[in-house]
């Protein structure tokens, strides 16, 4: 009888880890998708919108 304490053990063990992995597919399948996206462009310089007709343009 002592034995269907470590087989539950082993059970609840099993089940904590097929929902830890089932985590880490969801989050590398996420990180994936992320790393698909196009670089972000940080360049502070670029020009991305034409100055409005009464500003000066900046230096």
């Amino acid at each position: 009888m002592a034995d269907h304490n470590h087989i539950s053990r082993v059970h609840y063990l099993a089940v904590e880890l097929a929902a830890q992995n089932a985590l880490m597919r969801e989050l590398v399948a996420e990180a994936a998708k992320v790393l698909q996206l196009p670089v972000p462009d940080a360049f502070l310089g670029r020009k991305t919108q034409e100055p409005f007709p009464w500003e000066k343009p900046r230096a």
